[in-house]
């Protein structure tokens, strides 16, 4: 059995992630008012008024409305086909950190610090993930985030949208990341159809 690495004191203070409040490839990217199209509606009414994630919203709906079993996340049925969709590979494109304080280690292994915002050829996902969250519910918690509070840029990536997301919260003068992901708008309305759609009407999952 591995044994668990129990990092020190200085270690956990040097794993978390900090960065700009306003960052400037968030300021300088505004949302084109030509990308407010039907899809991005329908990505702002999912993610952020009818999340799944149901203390997020007062409008939210749970999976359990389209048909999902309360127990979808206890296999990987439905969350490997949300990752076949954007190719993520545990450990390689999708990290998750079940501690904050491990998120830059996190950030590293996605190719996600730095000018990350400028390497848009691969989809790629880092979270911290809250202990009351499965996986995935994480990755749409933090989605609702950013898209709610504004971090995100939008590009023109052939004739697709590719969205550069980060979610965390203030320290001070500074903000700590809490997820950063790269993902295109083509994957984020896959995702939305492939869960609407529910078990029942569903080949990807079937």
């Amino acid at each position: 059995m591995k044994k668990k690495t129990v990092k020190s004191p200085e270690e956990r203070k040097n794993g978390y992630i900090y960065t700009s409040h306003y960052p400037g490839w968030v300021k300088r990217n505004r949302v084109p008012a030509e990308f407010g199209d039907d899809g991005l509606k329908r990505i702002i009414l999912f993610y952020v008024f009818n999340t799944p994630c149901e203390q997020l919203s007062s409008s939210s709906i749970p999976l359990t409305a389209y048909g999902w079993p309360k127990t979808v996340w206890k296999n990987n049925t439905l969350k490997e086909a949300l990752w076949s969709v954007a190719k993520l590979k545990r450990d390689i494109t999708f990290i998750v950190a079940k501690n904050v304080y491990d998120m830059k280690d996190a950030c590293q292994k996605a190719d996600l610090t730095g000018k990350f915002q400028e390497h848009r050829e691969t989809e790629r996902v880092a979270i911290y993930k809250p202990s009351n969250y499965p996986e995935f519910m994480a990755v749409f918690y933090h989605i609702r985030n950013a898209l709610a509070h504004g971090r995100l840029a939008m590009y023109k990536y052939g004739k697709d949208i590719i969205f550069v997301l980060e979610d965390g919260m203030k320290s001070g003068d500074r903000f700590q990341v809490r997820s950063r992901m790269v993902l295109k708008k083509s994957t984020l309305l896959k995702w939305i159809d492939t869960l609407e759609k529910g078990p029942s009407n569903n080949s990807v999952v079937g």
